[in-house]
């Protein structure tokens, strides 16, 4: 009698053999590889963000390139900086965007590091137990009368989905902090330089895992940057992160979602400019049903290109054979 877990093909008796050793585990998904950054003429790395990066995309209500340029009054662009990193600076925060800072629980509990940056918010991002356990807590930043807010994930597969109420706190965070500003001291004349007046620390116990998958989530989503380019600039400012293959494929994930986002937006752009250039009637044939007729002349014609169609993908393609010949 034959036994489940044992190919036919691994038998004694069996004539073929298989090319390659079998694999009983569940399938894993590819790696994500983060390549060094690129290097300019100079030899220095290529990290900034640019300013004509393409801000098409809508995050919470807030246009991106416009809403950040104005509430930090166009101080919203990271420079290209290197740190020369020394081992003792994990325990320390860094600033990652001009508005925007990472690091552990211990820069949260630092009184004279969150004033001296600063710093008008901090963002804890908890595991739920730790949450329940009440072990990051922000005593520090409610005795200096910093807002505080949490994100609290049972896992960091969690994360995915707690990313777009984390993005939205950041914003309107920086919105308020703006209004409040003009409020205080009204536009200032051209030439005048003024500074982001809101400045939000993320943290969590290391500041290395949660924590900088949120920042690279806020990067992907404000600044319409891939996956990549965004923990280049993260792992730049703070060495010491550290995204694993399921946060690197998390975030994979999550640049996917944004990029589904970004076509649905950009369709509905089009459609309205096309609804209001007159061409409605064209748009709404086109999102029509097809009669009969218009079917089986769409079928017609994808049957003449089959042949040419399958050449295409198969002309270039090795064989490639599963079994061998086993040795008589």
């Amino acid at each position: 009698m034959l036994s489940l877990s044992s190919p036919i093909s691994e038998l004694s008796t069996s004539p073929h053999r298989p090319v390659h050793s079998w694999s009983y585990r569940v399938p894993s998904p590819p790696r994500v590889m983060v390549p060094p950054p690129i290097l300019d003429e100079s030899g220095i790395p290529v990290l900034g963000i640019d300013n004509d990066a393409s801000f098409n995309f809508e995050s919470n209500g807030f246009a991106n390139a416009g809403f950040l340029q104005t509430v930090t009054y166009g101080d919203f662009m990271t420079g290209n900086n290197m740190l020369d990193w020394k081992y003792e600076q994990r325990r320390r925060a860094q600033r990652i965007l001009p508005f925007l800072f990472l690091g552990p629980v211990s820069a949260a509990r630092d009184r004279d590091y969150l004033q001296r940056e600063g710093i008008t918010m901090v963002l804890a991002v908890r595991n739920t137990m730790s949450a329940q356990a009440r072990l990051l807590g922000t005593k520090a930043a409610a005795e200096l009368g910093i807002e505080n807010k949490t994100v609290d994930v049972a896992s960091n597969q969690a994360l995915i989905a707690a990313f777009p109420t984390a993005i939205e706190y950041i914003n309107s965070h920086l919105s308020v902090m703006y209004r409040l500003e003009e409020s205080k001291t009204p536009a200032t004349q051209d030439g005048d330089v003024r500074s982001t007046p809101g400045k939000v620390l993320v943290f969590c116990e290391s500041g290395n895992e949660r924590s900088a998958g949120l920042v690279v989530a806020y990067i992907m989503a404000m600044y319409s940057m891939d996956v990549i380019k965004a923990i280049q600039i993260v792992q730049a400012q703070r060495f010491c992160v550290s995204f694993d293959d399921p946060m690197k494929t998390l975030l994979q994930s999550y640049d996917a979602i944004l990029g589904a986002k970004r076509d649905v937006l950009v369709s509905m752009h089009r459609a309205r400019v096309g609804l209001e250039a007159g061409t409605a009637a064209v748009i709404m044939k086109k999102m029509s049903k097809r009669n009969l007729d218009e079917a089986y002349d769409d079928d017609m014609d994808m049957d003449g290109m089959s042949e040419h169609m399958d050449r295409g993908r198969f002309e270039k393609r090795e064989g490639f054979a599963p079994f061998r010949d086993g040795v008589s």
